[in-house]
């Protein structure tokens, strides 16, 4: 499997955001007892406005250049931050994500990147290219980039390409406001294992990674969970301390758990045999294993639709969104699933508060994801602040029932073995520091204040004037500001 290179809007779960090139709306909260299908309802028909109006905007910007509409996808992809090699380039470009329209077709945007490389706009990175845009950099003064240069291989913008690319959003967004680009630079990360030999392992190959300054531990913890259905006897911890540059990032710190399935032994057929002994349908399995991720547990159609393409992804079956609906149904029905309420909450709540276990993830665990909403500013008409999401928002998301998670437990060891588990993969950020950089400090608006909706403590903060720098080797400007921020948990 090839692996593409992505220097910004990375999600710990594994799963990609949507992209596109109209504007977000950043999610809106007037009232703090609406529900999140509210909430979620007025987004969507601001945003169907905004796309449409955004998409007569595109198209008229795109005549007045002389590009296509398979020419800015593909314009769109590299502005996004990936390295693709120009063979995986046009199926990516041709994705709803990066057209809004979804007009636009692979063969379309294979053929565009043959133009687009004989008109000079774009460009396949090697290590010559590499070099003589570092000693460009080096010989203007100018600091960045801010998400590293280019991976050689993949495809960039030219010069010309890059200014072509100014222009259509320029036209595009002409009143955008100051956009900041984030470099997260140093990070202290807890990691979790289940055994003292994985953990003394996990030590000995972090200590050959180059951005890592110390490794401490194993400490042993004693009893712990990661999910709050999922409790460990032991288990043991390592302390990571990590500095780094212009190699951007989104934003430090967090909570992460995952499986490495790369490590697992994943045979089908054994599967198979494991659920018919428990009288599980493989639709049923999927949704269930959907429970390891954070993503897309808000909506039923979402829910299905991801538990069929892991099918695909992680065990080679074609399975359909419509079999892995009637799965959910089924997994409610019987109760290993539920939507989640205010007894459900409770139920959790006193399930923690009663177990003396060490939450190496406290907001994974209480089902409380470090996200924020907006609402409108009253002593500022038209500005949006950042705010912590009331407590209801959460309720509705699709969760395992206890019944459900030993379910899924028990099969998964009948299927892999006593030691699965060993490929949790389990994070937590708990001190880092950020660099934003800006034109102009009113990019930098709002930056603390997400933060600490969101949940996470300010240490320090400065703003420091510079020099000539660039976001990408491309995107320079000619002075600005770096906002320095020191955070950590509460």
């Amino acid at each position: 499997m090839r692996s593409w290179s992505r220097r910004q809007h990375d999600c710990p779960c594994g799963w990609r955001p949507r992209f596109d090139a109209t504007q977000l709306t950043p999610l809106l909260l007037t009232d703090p007892i609406r529900s999140r299908d509210e909430i979620r309802a007025e987004q969507q028909h601001v945003r169907a406005e905004a796309r449409a109006a955004q998409e007569r905007t595109r198209t008229e910007a795109l005549t007045e250049l002389g590009l296509t509409a398979a020419d800015a996808a593909l314009f769109t992809v590299i502005y996004y931050g990936f390295t693709i090699p120009p063979s995986d380039l046009p199926g990516v470009a041709r994705r709803e994500d990066y057209n809004p329209s979804g007009a636009v077709t692979e063969a379309e945007c294979r053929s565009a990147l043959t133009d687009c490389l004989v008109r000079g706009w774009l460009q396949v990175i090697d290590e010559p290219a590499r070099r003589r845009i570092a000693s460009e950099l080096r010989r203007g003064g100018v600091l960045g980039p801010v998400y590293g240069l280019p991976d050689a291989g993949g495809v960039d913008f030219t010069d010309s390409g890059a200014g072509l690319w100014r222009r259509l959003t320029e036209r595009c967004w002409p009143a955008k406001g100051f956009s900041n680009y984030t470099d997260v630079v140093h990070e202290k990360t807890a990691r979790y294992f289940r055994t003292e030999m994985a953990a003394v392992a996990a030590i000995e190959e972090i200590r050959g990674a180059d951005d890592v300054v110390a490794v401490t531990g194993p400490t042993a913890l004693g009893p712990w969970r990661a999910q709050w259905w999922r409790r460990f006897p032991e288990g043991y911890r390592i302390d990571i301390e990590e500095r780094r540059q212009w190699q951007g990032g989104s934003s430090g710190g967090g909570e992460t758990c995952y499986f490495d399935r790369s490590a697992q032994r994943a045979d089908p057929n054994r599967l198979q045999h494991v659920l018919d002994r428990h009288n599980v349908t493989l639709a049923e399995w999927l949704l269930l294993q959907s429970m390891e991720s954070g993503c897309f547990r808000d909506s039923a159609a979402n829910l299905a639709r991801d538990a069929a393409e892991s099918g695909n992804r992680y065990l080679g079956v074609t399975i359909s969104d419509e079999q892995c609906r009637e799965g959910l149904e089924a997994c409610l029905r019987y109760g290993w699933l539920r939507a989640t309420d205010q007894r459900a909450t409770a139920e959790v709540h006193t399930l923690l508060d009663a177990d003396p276990a060490h939450l190496a993830l406290p907001r994974t665990a209480e089902n409380r994801p470090q996200e924020c909403c907006y609402t409108f500013d009253p002593t500022r008409p038209g500005k949006l602040i950042p705010k912590p999401f009331p407590a209801t928002y959460w309720l509705g998301k699709i969760d395992f029932s206890p019944a459900g998670a030993t379910l899924y437990r028990t099969i998964s060891a009948e299927w892999l073995g006593l030691d699965w588990e060993d490929a949790l993969r389990v994070s937590r950020g708990y001190q880092w520091e950020e660099h934003c950089y800006c034109v102009a400090e009113e990019g930098f608006e709002g930056v603390t204040e997400e933060h600490v909706a969101k949940g996470s403590r300010v240490l320090a903060r400065r703003v420091v004037p510079i020099g000539p720098w660039c976001a990408r080797w491309w995107d320079r400007f000619p002075t600005g500001l770096r906002f320095e921020l020191e955070l950590g948990e509460p």
